[in-house]
């Protein structure tokens, strides 16, 4: 339309929402400006950019991706100073989409932490509140969406790093089938659970992300077995068929209290509800620890290089979780493979009858920036990430994808709401959000004081 404004006035626009919401946020670890500018009249060059599925939209893109002429150092002091020399594939399918790049969002150190805090390189504050964390690894680009600083933003899930963020920050959440997405030119955490995905505010562009990314990259071969993406398929309400866990887990009142109103919602809008069997939780957590300590000391010590020359550099938790993952055995990492394959059956066969599986994001809310690593529960103050990821590791375990989405608060914070399906169904569960969307049970609250600026 011929008023729409020029992809050159929306990056402006965007730039000019990082300089003025970030700083209380910090979101953002390198601003490309003159990039940003560049491809944005490159685009407006050209008027057949205006039919690309991404056209003008400005996105974060989570620092553990290389991104040409970016920070380089995948949020550690051990990398300080590097600079990208290119981008990484997912970025350069994302710009042959139309994106604009406008920078690189703030992660947990090599993305090994679901709080995105660092004492000595900068930290992301939680535009819910700003004395919360906003979860992570992908905290930086979570805060950019719920801060309306971007509109889509770029991540990666090991354990629950896009998930966590999503949750806690009260925006969407897409965690892709293990190998649907390359991951080619981004640092590695674990590169059995490894995935990108993305996080925004509205259902069709979590879409338009995903299909300009997904398919098969010879450079990163477990993309070799992934289809490109199907079409979604057509939904309706009163055929949906929803399974939830039929042993109630752990988790906060004003959380369990949200749950049972998403499920009211559901079963008002025709759906049938059923309850599956579900893998244990804690048992899926402590399954998944030493496969993935092992597999990141492999990746630190052997693929960077930098450990443990480079110890002290490293921050406090890091550090800490590298030193302890020196002594993850061969038989710990076979039992632990072996514990996932059963979390995997218990998965699939949950699926088996249903469209997708709800559970909720996180037994509590996130924690403070003053005590990051902790976070009060009704049986007492417990570690984060022992509160956070038996909700979200299962999936990771499996390889499944997943799609989160906020449904009520707990203590002024949106609840994460999580739908899983089987391998590669992305768009099955893209179509349920987006029927959920349209129904109106699904809708991205902003915080107090980062409003919509009209573009």
């Amino acid at each position: 339309m011929s008023g729409d404004p020029s992809v050159r006035t929306r990056t402006e626009r965007a730039l000019a929402r990082i300089a003025s919401r970030d700083r209380e946020v910090g979101s953002f670890v390198s601003v490309l400006s003159e990039r940003a500018l560049a491809t944005a009249d490159r685009l407006d060059a050209d008027p057949a950019s205006r039919s690309l599925p991404l056209a003008g939209c400005a996105i974060g893109v989570k620092e553990l991706f290389d991104v040409a002429g970016a920070d380089n150092s995948y949020g550690s002091l051990v990398r300080e100073g590097l600079v990208a020399e290119r981008d990484a594939a997912v970025v350069s399918l994302l710009e042959a989409a139309g994106a604009v790049t406008v920078g690189t969002t703030r992660s947990h150190e090599f993305g090994w932490g679901i709080t995105t805090q660092h004492a000595r390189r900068g930290s992301t504050a939680n535009p819910w509140n700003l004395g919360c964390v906003p979860g992570g690894s992908s905290g930086g680009s979570a805060a950019a969406v719920a801060a309306g600083i971007v509109d889509l933003a770029v991540g990666s899930d090991t354990g629950g790093s896009i998930r966590l963020p999503a949750a806690y920050c009260g925006v969407l959440g897409l965690k892709t089938t293990w190998g649907r997405i390359t991951r080619h030119g981004g640092v590695s955490l674990a590169p059995s659970f490894d995935t990108p995905g993305f996080l925004a505010r509205t259902v069709d562009l979590l879409a338009r992300g995903f299909v300009a990314v997904a398919g098969p990259d010879p450079r990163d071969p477990a993309t070799l077995r992934a289809a490109a993406p199907s079409a979604e398929p057509a939904l309706r309400a009163d055929g949906l068929r929803i399974g939830i866990p039929a042993a109630a887990p752990r988790m906060t009142a004003a959380r369990a209290r949200a749950f049972g109103e998403l499920v009211a919602a559901l079963r008002v809008l025709g759906a049938t509800v059923v309850e599956v069997a579900m893998p244990d939780p804690d048992a899926a957590f402590a399954a998944f620890v030493p496969h993935q300590m092992a597999e990141a000391h492999h990746v630190h010590a052997t693929a960077l290089g930098t450990w443990p020359s480079k110890a002290g550099l490293y921050g406090d938790d890091v550090r800490s979780r590298l030193e302890a993952a020196s002594g993850v055995g061969v038989t710990a990492y076979l039992d632990a493979r072996a514990a996932a394959v059963g979390v995997t059956g218990t998965l699939l066969a949950a699926l088996s009858g249903v469209d997708a599986v709800l559970t909720v994001v996180g037994a509590t809310g996130p924690s403070t920036v003053d005590d990051p690593d902790h976070v009060a529960t009704p049986d007492g103050t417990v570690p984060l990430r022992q509160s956070a990821m038996p909700t979200t590791v299962p999936q990771n375990l499996a390889g499944l994808p997943s799609v989160t989405f906020p449904f009520g608060s707990d203590d002024g914070i949106p609840v994460g709401m999580q739908l899983t399906g089987a391998p590669f169904d992305e768009p099955r569960l893209l179509a349920v959000a987006r029927l959920l969307e349209r129904e109106g049970v699904l809708t991205v609250p902003r915080p107090g004081g980062f409003p919509a600026d009209g573009d």
